[in-house]
């Protein structure tokens, strides 16, 4: 099964980026497909709104149509 996900990210002090916990607010979000054995099929990086990645997601869905997806409501 492959799996598209979307990651609330936050920015580190170090320049990169880390997984965004509620209660704060994500400063940007990453979509990545899954395979089943967890590789990365394809991903974006740095969307600066939620909108924008749930637009990949639909991007995603017309190459991976049976694809789970995983709105990021953790």
């Amino acid at each position: 099964m492959i799996e598209i996900v979307i990651y609330p990210m936050k920015n580190t002090p170090d320049g990169g980026a880390t997984l965004c916990e509620p209660p704060e607010d994500p400063d940007s979000y990453d979509v990545v497909v899954h395979s089943d054995d967890g590789t990365s099929l394809a991903e974006t990086e740095d969307l600066p709104s939620y909108d924008e990645a749930i637009a990949a997601v639909d991007r995603f869905l017309l190459e991976f149509p049976r694809a789970d997806v995983n709105y990021g409501d953790f």
